[in-house]
């Protein structure tokens, strides 16, 4: 692995949000984000998405339920809006809503396989 596939720019992430139809103009965007780069550094904190939660709460000094719940809102969203690109990020056909972890571990694979584009 490159290092610039262990610590994706904001703007890709960014770029993957806008294309799942999320737009940046609610916190949440930003919290999924950072909880999403987090989640593609380090693969690993989706084993415990507890870690997750609480460090990206300390990043924009809010609660680790308010991130909790912005991650959990905006999947229902794109599950809603944008099932099908998630599903071709995913690799796979998604017949049920991904739970918030593994949406965002759809997303943070994504990123590191380059299936974002």
């Amino acid at each position: 692995m490159t290092p610039r596939e262990l610590n994706p720019r904001p703007g890709e992430i960014y770029d993957l949000l806008y294309r799942l139809g999320l737009s940046a103009n609610s916190s949440a965007f930003f919290h999924l984000a950072y909880t999403v780069r987090l989640a593609a550094c380090q693969p690993q904190r989706l084993l415990a998405p507890a870690w997750l939660y609480p460090e990206t709460a300390r990043h924009y000094r809010t609660s680790p339920e308010t991130v909790e719940r912005n991650v959990r809102r905006l999947s229902v969203k794109v599950w809603k809006n944008g099932r099908e690109r998630l599903s071709q990020m995913a690799g796979v056909t998604l017949e049920t809503m991904p739970t918030p972890v593994r949406f965002l571990a759809i997303l943070a694979e994504s990123l590191r396989k380059g299936r974002a584009a």
